[in-house]
């Protein structure tokens, strides 16, 4: 699946949403992200597309990769108090 700019966008936003409802310290795995964004109307997603959008995010401080003792082969993520105010921005 081709992303325009607009719906890779709306993408990086819809993640941010996702890893803001949750209130865990342990954050979100990938699979489990990717599920909620074909859940959203995007069933071509792929997996390397929603990574691409969390390194993004990462790369702007939106987003931090929590680390794992178990399973550290199945990155999870969690927003930052930087994500959470741009989030907040976005919804006023």
């Amino acid at each position: 699946m081709t992303l325009s700019p607009e719906q890779r966008e709306q993408l990086r936003l819809s993640l941010l949403r996702f890893l803001d409802a949750n209130q865990t310290r342990y954050g979100l795995a990938v699979s489990l992200l990717l599920q909620m964004a074909r859940n959203e109307g995007r069933p071509g997603l792929e997996r390397d597309q929603v990574i691409g959008e969390l390194l993004y995010l990462e790369d702007k401080h939106l987003i931090v990769e929590t680390l794992k003792g178990v399973s550290p082969e199945n990155p999870a993520f969690r927003i930052t108090a930087e994500g959470r105010d741009f989030v907040a921005m976005q919804m006023s």
